[in-house]
C-alpha cells in the first residue's frame, strides 16, 4: 500500500493521463483558465496599490482603474466557465471510466466471477467512477492554486516579507487535514462497499418483477426491506464516522487558517506599510484566501479519492486483456478423471475420485440428492473450478492444458437460475454467441419456440414496457441460445424444470433426434427425462455409487437409484 502523498501524487498524475487521452481539448481550456485566474488576486494587489499612489500624488489613474475593472470583472465569468469546462470534462471522463469498468467486468472469467474478493472489488471500483471523475480536474486546480498563492505571496512580499510567508504557509493545514482524512478513508471505504453490496443485492430482489412479485405474494417485502435497513445503517455508521473525523480535521484546518491570514493582516498593518500598500495587500489576500483555500481543497480531495482509486485500477489491470472465444462445434468425448474436490474451509470433500465419461452422439445425465455433487461436477467439468487431484479430459486432452476461453468454447452451458434477459428477442437470444448472430441464426434457435414468428426487435419484460412472458417460456429462450451457440458439449442443468411435460416430451424428443452432433450432459430429477438416458452417473456424498440406463438401474430395487425415483414410479 502507497503512503498518501505517495498514491495522491501517483492517481493526480494518472488522472491527468487519462483526461489527455480522453478530453484533452477541455482540459487545455481548463488549465489555461486555471492558470489566468491564478495571476488574478496578485494583479489586483499591484493595481490597487498604483491606483491609490497615483490618487495620492494627483497623477492620471486611468489605465490602473481600468486594469482592476477587467481585473475584478473577470473574476467571476472565468469561474464560471472554468467550472462548466470542468464538468464537460468530468462527464466524458465518468463515461470512459464506467464503459473501461464494463468491458473489463465482461473478461471476468466463470472462476474468477467465484471468488467474492472479486466481486467486491467490482462493487467498489463501480461506486469509485463517480469521484475519480469529479476529481479530473484537481491535478489542474493545485499547480493554478499554488501558482495564485507563491505569485500572491511574492506581491506581498514587496510589501511585508512576514505578511508574504504567512499567506504563503495557509496552505499547509488544508493539505495536512486532508492527508489525515485519506489514511482514515482507506479503511473505512471497503467496509462501506461490502454493506453497500449485500444492500444492494437486497434491493434487486425488492424491485425486479419476478422477485418482486414472490416476495409481495408471501407478504415478505418487509423483511427484505428490514435486512436492506440493517445493511444501510451499518453502512452509514462507518460513513458517520468518517464525516465526523473529517468534519473536526476541517474545521481544526480552517481555524489554523484563519490565524494564519489573521497574522499576515496584523503583520501589514504593524509592520509599518502604507495605506495604499496595505489596502491593496488586505484586498489581495482576501481575493486570493479562496484560490489558496482551493488548493488545499484540490490536493485534499486527490489524498481522499486515492484510495478509492487505487481499488478501480488495481482491479482493471488485473484482468487480462479478453481473448476471443472461439465455439469448438465438434467435441467426441469428455471425461472426469478421478477428480476429487473440496470447498475451502470444508471439513469434508464435494466430490471424491469422481470418474464420468460421455461421448459424442450420447445423452448423459447426472443425478442425486441435492449437494450430492452434481454441481461441482458441472464447474470442474467446464473450468470454474479445479481439481485437487485427478484430470479432466476433453477429446482425451488434459483441459488445464487450455486457456479459460479456448476451453469454454467446447461447452454450451444452460444453469438452473437461467438468465432472464429482458433485452430485445435479438438480443437475448443472441448472447448465446461470442460473435454477431446474423438474424437468420436466430430464427433457426427460435424454430418451433413460442417466439418463432414474432419480430426479433421485440422487448422482452414487463418492467421496460415489453412482453411478458412466463417461466416457462423464458427457460425456452434459454434453450434457444445454446442451440445457436451450437458448441460440441451441451450440459443442461434442469433443462426443462420450468416447462409443461407436453413441450418437455418435444424437448427431449429434439435432445435425442440431434445428439449425434454433440456431446449431452443432463441434471435431471425427473424420471420420465431419465428414460431417453443412454447412460446415467448416481452421484451420493460426493461420489458415483451407480451408472447404467434407467432400465439397469430400475432393476437394482435395493440400488440408490431405484430408492431416489421409486416415488416417480407409482
Amino acid at each position: 500500500m502507497l503512503s498518501p502523498l505517495r498514491a495522491a501524487f501517483r492517481t493526480a498524475r494518472e488522472s491527468l493521463s487519462d483526461a489527455v487521452r480522453v478530453t484533452p481539448g477541455w482540459l487545455l481550456l481548463c488549465a489555461i483558465l486555471v492558470l489566468v485566474q491564478a495571476v488574478l488576486p496578485a494583479a489586483q494587489v499591484v493595481l490597487i496599490e498604483g491606483l491609490i499612489d497615483r490618487l495620492n500624488s494627483g497623477g492620471n489613474a486611468w489605465s490602473e482603474l481600468l486594469g482592476l475593472t477587467v481585473v475584478v470583472g473577470a473574476m467571476y465569468p472565468l469561474a464560471q466557465v472554468t467550472n462548466i469546462a470542468g464538468q464537460l470534462m468530468m462527464l466524458r471522463l465518468r463515461l470512459h471510466y464506467r464503459v473501461e469498468l464494463a468491458r473489463t467486468a465482461a473478461r471476468l472469467s466463470p472462476s474468477r466471477l467465484a471468488d467474492a474478493e472479486v466481486v467486491t472489488d467490482l462493487e467498489a471500483s463501480q461506486n469509485a467512477t463517480q469521484p475519480m471523475s469529479d476529481m479530473a480536474i484537481r491535478p489542474v486546480q493545485v499547480p493554478g492554486a499554488a501558482v495564485t498563492s507563491v505569485v500572491l505571496c511574492a506581491a506581498i512580499w514587496s510589501i511585508n516579507p512576514l505578511s508574504g510567508l504567512l499567506v504563503l504557509a495557509a496552505l499547509v493545514p488544508t493539505v495536512l487535514a486532508f492527508t489525515l482524512i485519506s489514511r482514515m478513508e482507506s479503511t473505512g471505504w471497503p467496509k462501506v462497499a461490502v454493506h453497500d453490496r449485500r444492500a444492494a443485492y437486497a434491493t434487486e430482489q425488492l424491485i425486479q418483477q419476478r422477485s418482486g412479485t414472490e416476495l409481495a405474494v408471501l407478504g415478505s417485502g418487509p423483511k427484505v426491506a428490514d435486512l436492506i435497513a440493517d445493511r444501510r445503517a451499518k453502512a452509514t455508521r462507518v460513513l458517520d464516522g468518517m464525516i465526523r473525523t473529517a468534519m473536526n480535521l476541517e474545521l481544526a484546518a480552517a481555524l489554523a487558517t484563519a490565524m494564519l491570514f489573521g497574522g499576515a493582516l496584523i503583520a501589514l498593518v504593524t509592520g509599518g506599510a502604507g495605506g495604499g500598500a496595505a489596502a491593496a495587500a488586505v484586498a489581495g489576500t482576501i481575493s486570493g484566501l479562496n484560490a489558496i483555500r482551493q488548493c488545499g481543497y484540490a490536493f485534499g480531495t486527490i489524498i481522499t479519492v486515492a484510495p478509492q482509486a487505487q481499488v478501480y485500477r488495481r482491479f482493471v489491470r488485473s484482468v487480462p486483456a479478453g481473448e476471443p472465444q472461439t465455439v469448438v462445434s465438434r467435441v467426441d468425448s469428455v471425461a472426469l478423471d478421478n477428480v476429487s474436490f473440496s470447498y475451502p474451509g470444508a471439513s469434508t470433500a464435494a466430490v471424491r475420485n469422481i470418474c464420468i465419461t460421455a461421448r459424442r452422439g450420447e445423452l448423459v445425465a447426472l443425478v442425486g440428492l441435492n449437494g450430492a455433487g452434481k454441481s461441482t461436477a458441472v464447474s470442474l467439468l467446464v473450468g470454474s473450478l479445479s481439481p485437487d487431484c485427478g484430470r479432466v479430459l476433453i477429446d482425451g486432452r488434459d483441459a488445464a492444458r487450455l486457456t479459460e476461453a479456448e476451453r469454454l468454447g467446447h461447452f454450451g452451458l444452460l444453469v438452473q437460475e437461467f438468465g432472464r434477459f429482458e433485452f430485445t428477442l435479438r438480443d437475448a437470444v443472441g448472447l448465446g454467441s461470442p460473435g454477431v448472430a446474423a438474424d437468420e441464426e436466430v430464427r433457426t434457435a427460435l424454430a418451433d419456440t413460442f417466439a418463432a414468428d414474432l419480430p426479433l426487435d421485440t422487448q422482452l419484460g414487463q418492467q421496460w414496457g415489453g412482453t411478458g412472458i412466463s417461466g416457462g417460456q423464458w427457460q425456452r429462450l434459454a434453450l434457444a441460445r445454446i442451440r445457436l451457440r451450437n458448441a460440441g458439449v451441451w450440459i443442461l442443468d434442469e433443462p426443462t424444470s420450468a416447462i409443461d411435460a407436453e413441450a418437455e416430451r418435444e424437448i427431449f424428443a429434439d435432445l435425442r433426434r440431434t445428439s449425434a452432433d454433440r456431446v449431452t450432459i443432463v441434471v435431471s430429477h425427473r424420471a420420465w427425462t431419465l428414460r431417453e438416458m443412454d447412460r446415467i452417473y448416481v452421484i451420493d456424498d460426493g461420489a458415483v455409487v451407480q451408472q447404467g440406463t434407467y432400465s439397469a438401474l430400475m432393476s437394482q430395487p435395493t440400488g440408490r437409484f431405484a430408492r431416489l425415483f421409486a416415488a416417480q414410479q407409482e
